[in-house]
């Protein structure tokens, strides 16, 4: 079996529009260097926009289970809305802008921490090695972060 990682953006109003923006966002973030982009989810994080409406959303982390034989009755997982990101973590940075763009998209904090905290526990049982890396790198300070805030 084959497990990757979805981060899928949903939102009420589904649009091409929606869909160019995050593509926008996710090319702001593509000339960053891996240490720049840690700063950046950093940054990101802490930013609270209580002034704007925050829009009806979700994301997803799902375990796609893909089986290697091509003549299995394999029904591959549907995804809803927007997909952001879909690997395994290997490539750090890629896994790194998507992180950056979802956390450009939600509004409150709290939200976002919530959103960090999950992907980490998501990543580090898909990817030890890679998922311990951005526990230490963002998870860890996000979790302590939210600790406090209560």
């Amino acid at each position: 079996m084959n497990e990757k990682l979805l981060i899928c953006w949903n939102s009420p109003d589904e649009s091409l529009s929606d869909e160019l923006y995050i593509e926008q966002l996710k090319q702001s973030f593509k000339d960053k260097k891996i240490k720049q982009l840690i700063k950046q989810a950093k940054a990101l994080y802490k930013i609270d926009r209580p002034e704007l409406q925050p829009p009806a959303y979700s994301f997803s982390v799902i375990h796609a289970d893909v089986p290697m034989d091509k003549d299995s009755d394999f029904q591959p997982v549907e995804t809803e809305g927007f997909v952001i990101y879909e690997g395994k973590g290997n490539d750090y940075k890629e896994f790194l802008i998507a992180v950056n763009t979802v956390l450009s998209l939600i509004h409150p904090s709290s939200e976002k921490c919530i959103f960090i905290i999950k992907i980490a526990a998501e990543l580090k049982y898909l990817n030890r090695e890679v998922g311990t890396r951005f526990i230490n790198d963002l998870a860890e300070e996000v979790f302590l972060y939210s600790r406090k805030k209560k």
